[in-house]
């Protein structure tokens, strides 16, 4: 047989051997079924009934998942729950089935149909992501319109899930019985609840390998490397012994990880720093501090619009924001407020396609044109920091204007509290994203203004190179360690120090090894970051002395390009300290 290498998105890392075993999809009905008028009570009775049985095997899927995973998995069902009494979802179905006079499946069939498109249709991998929980849900009410039942699974042997795309519900199951030791998709991303199953449970993942699942059948012998985002089928002995020894390489790296991440975090000469975690869930706060995060430097907080098809009432915002408070106590938690608009994008808003979303209305920008909705957010942040563990961030800034305009929203907001005798923190931390090169210039009139900064470093070098890190044809340019990105870098850090106030950067850099030391070497002591790269930074931060990255960064600043950068400083941390980037060689 051949050997073929596939490439995809690793979004959980290791590596898997084994037999694949093919998944089925739901396939909704594309014939339209008609119905009398005296049918149609009958069938909406119908619809209920499966409605009851979804929302019974959820409840005991949910049960199911928490007994063999854990609570921190069971919240993916708390989702669909909630999207099973969406009055928008129910309402939808019900008026296709009167005026139509349709069969329920129809119904269905068109509802997701119509959602499909919209999600599809949002340029941003986050937002396109939770689709695939819609259709979940859907696709158990289609199931339950009849009352078949489930094939009994063929067997328990191990076996790699290949498939076009997973609902989060057959992960939860398959993933819970203990048979799959690894993932393939056609679909999916680093955001989607299968990524975040895998990562959690340490089963290693690819996705985005477009036909993986018209190519193999089941009994095919395949590897998936998490890693490296690389799946092989039909591997000769010779490669499975590669990525055997590959395989056992990375068990040892995963176990020193585990043992770094209870290190404290300093230098060689004993300079503290501070990982945080950046997350979209408040139940990845468990695994964020199992990596050794010391807080969480980003919570995102758009998730809460996607877990329904309405507009999420104060009362939903508080619940999570008083869950993440919670959970992180006595640690901090940096709320940024919804960062939507141009391509990012929601079914409920409505907004209006730009023809350059990049540079449209989106965050703090659309955040002041809907009041209401900003309005009800901040409320909700305010009454949830009451523990006093809970921080404010505001994202995209651009002038001055803006941060006083958000400042008199938070005043106005804390006096209707005190009026309404609701516990808050008064002196709640305000900060802002410096992610727009504007802000970043005007950092010493905006730093007077906020408690703090944190550097969106992926949008700051986007806007400030002028380069599309997802377009093919440029993104060659987009260089982190560009001399200009550095110098602008510099200046930012040095500004918000001088004023003894606290400075982050969230964007990539700070999970990148070489790009920390650099940051370190900068001035920047707090980096946030996804969980999983917290233990590799720590590790790299934790085998430099201070004194010899702010020596070699002063250098650096001085050379013409980001290759020259690069290689000088790597030559200056591995002739002194040259443990620094030993963890990345373990895996390669």
């Amino acid at each position: 047989m051949e050997i073929i290498r596939l490439r995809g998105l690793g979004v959980s890392p290791g590596i898997a051997m084994g037999e694949a075993f093919i998944s089925e999809r739901v396939v909704f009905t594309s014939r339209r079924e008609s119905i009398s008028e005296r049918q149609v009570e009958e069938e909406l009775k119908r619809l209920q009934r499966a409605l009851e049985r979804t929302r019974q095997e959820l409840t005991e899927l949910k049960e199911h998942v928490r007994e063999r995973i854990g609570n921190e998995q069971a919240f993916i069902f708390d989702a669909h729950l909630m999207m099973i009494d969406d009055q928008m979802l129910l309402s939808s179905l019900e008026k296709i089935i009167r005026e139509e006079k349709v069969r329920s499946e129809w119904a269905i069939s068109r509802v997701n149909a119509h959602f499909e498109t919209l999600f599809d249709s949002l340029t941003d991998e986050y937002f396109q992501q939770r689709k695939t929980d819609l259709s979940d849900v859907l696709a158990r009410i289609y199931r339950n319109l009849e009352r078949k039942r489930n094939k009994k699974e063929d067997s328990d042997k191990p076996t790699i899930l290949v498939a076009h795309e997973l609902l989060p519900s057959e992960v939860a199951l398959n993933i819970s019985r203990k048979k799959v030791i690894g993932i393939a998709l056609d679909m999916g991303g680093q955001t989607s609840h299968t990524a975040i199953l895998a990562r959690s449970l340490g089963i290693p993942a690819v996705v985005g390998l477009h036909d993986i699942s018209l190519q193999l059948k089941s009994g095919d012998f395949i590897i998936v490397d998490g890693t490296d985002g690389e799946v092989i089928v039909n591997p000769t002995p010779a490669v499975r012994r590669e990525f055997q020894s590959k395989k056992e390489r990375y068990e040892v790296y995963q176990r020193e990880l585990k043992k770094i991440a209870r290190l404290k975090p300093e230098t060689l000469d004993g300079v503290r720093f501070k990982p945080l975690a950046n997350i979209e869930l408040p139940e990845e706060v468990k695994a964020a501090f199992s990596y050794g995060a010391e807080g969480i430097g980003l919570f995102r907080s758009e998730f809460i619009y996607l877990q329904r098809l309405s507009l999420p009432s104060e009362g939903d915002h508080l619940a999570i924001y008083q869950k993440m408070a919670s959970r992180t106590y006595p640690r901090p938690v940096y709320i940024r407020t919804i960062d939507i608009g141009g391509e990012k994008s929601l079914p409920q808003l409505n907004i209006k396609k730009e023809p350059n979303p990049a540079l449209g209305l989106r965050a703090i920008r659309f955040s002041l044109k809907n009041r209401e909705l900003f309005r009800t957010q901040i409320r909700a942040i305010l009454k949830a920091s009451a523990r006093k563990n809970v921080r404010l961030m505001v994202p995209m800034i651009t002038e001055v204007e803006e941060v006083i305009e958000l400042k008199l929203i938070v005043e106005e907001l804390k006096a209707e509290l005190k009026e309404e005798k609701v516990p808050f923190d008064e002196n709640l931390p305000i900060g802002v994203m410096i992610e727009v090169p504007a802000a970043a210039v005007l950092i010493e009139s905006i730093i007077k203004e906020v408690d703090y900064v944190s550097i969106g470093t992926n949008d700051l070098i986007q806007y400030y190179l002028a380069v599309d890190r997802g377009n093919e044809s440029v993104s060659y340019l987009f260089k982190p360690h560009h001399p200009a990105v550095l110098r602008l870098l510099d200046r930012v850090i040095k500004v918000v120090n001088r004023e003894g106030k606290e400075v982050t950067v969230c964007g990539e850099m700070a999970a990148d090894p070489l790009s920390a030391i650099i940051l370190l070497g900068l001035g920047l002591r707090t980096f946030s970051m996804n969980p999983i790269f917290i233990p590799k930074v720590k590790k790299a931060l934790r085998a430099v002395e201070l004194k010899t990255a702010e020596k070699a960064v002063a250098e650096a600043l001085k050379l013409k390009t980001a290759r020259e950068i690069e290689e000088f400083m790597i030559e200056a941390i591995l002739r002194r300290h040259p443990e620094a980037f030993l963890m990345s060689q373990i895996v390669s």
